[in-house]
């Protein structure tokens, strides 16, 4: 027999705590990048035509943008925190399969 959660508190706070990571400062070296996966390419969503798999350094985004890209049913993101190389590398990944 299943008994009532008499506390729910903590569990919600526990969920707080363990959900991804948030836009922020990144660490030293690094930069926070935000993944963007297109379920259907050439949809468009804040201001962008999404192909594929994209990624988008987080201060290229204001915070409408990136709450309309999070929200979004048929893009899946995901917030990155990559050395600084690595971002340049990923962005240049992206443009140059746009060409």
């Amino acid at each position: 027999m299943a008994t009532a959660n008499k506390n729910p508190q903590p569990a919600k706070a526990a969920a707080s705590k363990s959900a991804a990571a948030t836009a922020g400062q990144p660490g030293p070296g690094m930069r926070q990048m935000l993944q963007v996966i297109a379920k259907r390419d050439g949809f468009r969503r804040a201001g962008r035509e999404w192909h594929g798999t994209s990624h988008v350094p987080l201060d290229e985004l204001t915070r409408a943008q990136y709450d309309q890209l999070t929200t979004e049913p048929l893009l899946v993101t995901q917030l990155l925190e990559v050395p600084e190389e690595q971002a340049a590398e990923l962005t240049g990944e992206d443009a140059q399969a746009e060409n």
